[in-house]
């Protein structure tokens, strides 16, 4: 990977996963299914920072970001009974995220603007290296976490949410196919081209200098 797009990636790194229950979230939904609430929280815990980061990435509006991780999770619950541990319970949550989101931008009249906010919950450090980097460091990472932040609201919706499920929340290829409902080719041509406008943006900014390409 070149340069830039390590920075691109690198900044926008997920965070690590939360909690101390080994069962894994198929596990956690069908025990919630049997009426164990506890199970339920610990899915909160261990989703709701990400799925909340990337509304707020997809809407650019945090209260709106919000309101989609809150009705995400209604809807999880409304449609428990119905829950059949067949396929990847992070893949079923990113999927109604998405669909609530593209929702919401249809409805809108001009795209989102970038979030004037870090782009996670408060206290949260997403993104930024693990270290005891210095002053200049920080400055500059800061820096290229608002351009970047910029540059993805530059993208269409579609190569936006490629871009984020990928990249940042590190899924496969057929994921990101399944959780938007679109083929492989077109998931990888959406990727190219996200990657290529986020250069150019940044490029633009004279982010990329020096960097490489």
């Amino acid at each position: 990977m070149a340069p830039l797009d390590a920075a691109l990636t690198q900044d926008l790194s997920p965070g690590r996963r939360h909690g101390l229950d080994e069962r894994s979230d198929e596990q956690l939904m069908l025990a919630f299914q049997r009426g164990d609430a506890k199970a339920f929280e610990m899915l909160l815990t261990r989703h709701e920072k990400g799925m909340y980061g990337f509304a707020l990435r997809m809407v650019g509006d945090s209260m709106l970001a919000e309101e989609v991780a809150q009705e995400a999770f209604l809807r999880i619950i409304q449609s428990a009974p119905r829950y059949r541990a067949k396929a990847s319970f992070r893949n079923y949550v990113y999927r109604i995220v998405r669909n609530l989101c593209v929702d919401h931008l249809r409805r809108r009249p001009r795209e989102p603007r970038p979030p004037d906010l870090e782009a996670g919950l408060p206290g949260t450090t997403e993104g930024i290296p693990d270290g005891n980097p210095g002053p200049e460091h920080h400055v500059g990472a800061a820096q290229l976490r608002s351009a970047i932040r910029r540059a993805l609201f530059t993208l269409p919706a579609d190569q936006r949410e490629a871009f984020l499920l990928k990249e940042v929340k590190g899924m496969k290829l057929q994921d990101v196919a399944a959780i938007t409902g679109a083929n492989l080719n077109t998931v990888k041509s959406r990727l190219r081209y996200a990657l290529i406008r986020l250069r150019e943006h940044l490029s633009e900014e004279g982010i990329g200098k020096g960097m490489g390409s």
